[in-house]
């Protein structure tokens, strides 16, 4: 099966996006072992004048990569008429995605038991009680049934996107069946929706969660479209310059986040044929391998600094410094790397083999 290796180095970019914003959780508010505030101290910040969008605006790097997601999707599922039970996709979907949440999960557990006995406080999250360890042990954090983030907080973004992947699934033959315009109709359809407060009109709610919900769709499903749109055109010059138009035009006014997304994914998969040489594309392989450990490992990181930071009696100060930038984003990628090196790949294939019989 064809690889899209700037699709890959996209995902590590999205990933980084993200770690680059939650930088701010060494600084109050989201921590009682700091004395400084972030909105006060964040023009220090090593390399602000060129990371200022990433730090201020890095969390759509969740929304790139619910879009990158729908394109990754489409591509596995979508470019073959063989069928795929729902046994088979669950169990892919969960080799993938559990066994490093489920770790992670733990982790934070007991961190966050260490923290409470050592400063009387939770560090980063706020809620960590047994209710919300259970919503998170079935995958179920950002669902509406609970009171906010909790533990490892980032992964309210996957919990979304499985339900998502549920819908996709449902619609798996009728997306291999009209293709493109049933790709079309599907993102017309959860834009109105969300346009027009549907759900909220028929449920009278504050639709926070169901915002999630219709935002992952929108995003994942516009992928699925990018998909059709690449095999469709094929003229890299024709999709190079519409995805650049789209791009301006998201940018232009209020910021589009439904545009500006499937716009740069579209851009990216133009200039797929720019990368070239095995060492570039193996490169750029092993930094889409890096993206779910850099999401699910920051945060447990990032308290362990804390901790030791506070215990060694170093000034906090030391976060506005640039070495510890340089060394924190070192320690996420190589944590990263080996996770996924000697537990998620291992994890994912030995799973794969005991549920999944070839036939």
């Amino acid at each position: 099966m064809r690889r899209y290796y700037g699709i890959e180095f996209l995902r590590l970019l999205t990933s980084l996006s993200v770690l680059l914003y939650h930088y701010r959780h060494f600084f109050i508010p989201h921590t009682t072992f700091s004395s400084n505030v972030f909105d006060e101290t964040k023009a220090g910040l090593p390399f602000y004048s060129i990371l200022e969008i990433f730090y201020n605006k890095g969390f759509y790097g969740v929304h790139m990569f619910y879009a990158i997601s729908g394109f990754v999707f489409a591509h596995v599922y979508l470019s073959y008429n063989e069928k795929i039970s729902g046994k088979e996709f669950f169990i892919n979907r969960f080799a993938r995605l559990y066994p490093l949440h489920f770790a992670t999960l733990i982790l934070i557990a007991v961190l966050q038991i260490i923290n409470l006995r050592l400063s009387n406080t939770f560090q980063i999250v706020p809620i960590n009680d047994f209710y919300h360890f259970t919503l998170n042990l079935f995958f179920i954090s950002a669902w509406g049934l609970e009171q906010g983030h909790s533990f490892n907080a980032p992964i309210w973004s996957v919990s979304v996107e499985i339900f998502i992947y549920g819908i996709f699934f449902l619609l798996l033959n009728i997306l291999r069946k009209y293709k493109i315009s049933a790709a079309l109709i599907i993102c017309i359809i959860l834009l109105f929706v969300a346009k027009l407060q549907i759900i909220d009109s028929i449920f009278h709610s504050d639709l926070t969660t169901d915002n999630l919900f219709l935002e992952c769709g929108r995003l994942f499903f516009s992928g699925v479209l990018v998909y059709y749109l690449s095999l469709r055109i094929k003229s890299k010059y024709i999709l190079f310059f519409a995805s650049a138009i789209l791009l301006i035009l998201s940018l232009v006014g209020n910021f589009k986040t439904y545009l500006f997304c499937p716009s740069l994914l579209l851009l990216v998969v133009s200039l797929e044929d720019l990368v070239k040489g095995e060492r570039l594309k193996k490169f750029f392989v092993a930094s889409g391998n890096l993206t779910y450990a850099l999401y699910l490992l920051h945060i447990p990181i990032q308290i362990i600094i804390l901790l030791t930071v506070k215990n060694l009696n170093i000034s906090d100060l030391v976060y506005l410094e640039t070495y510890f930038f340089i060394i924190f984003f070192t320690i996420m990628i190589i944590s990263a790397h080996l996770c996924f090196k000697f537990y998620e790949k291992p994890m994912n294939i030995r799973i794969r083999k005991t549920f999944i019989k070839k036939k």
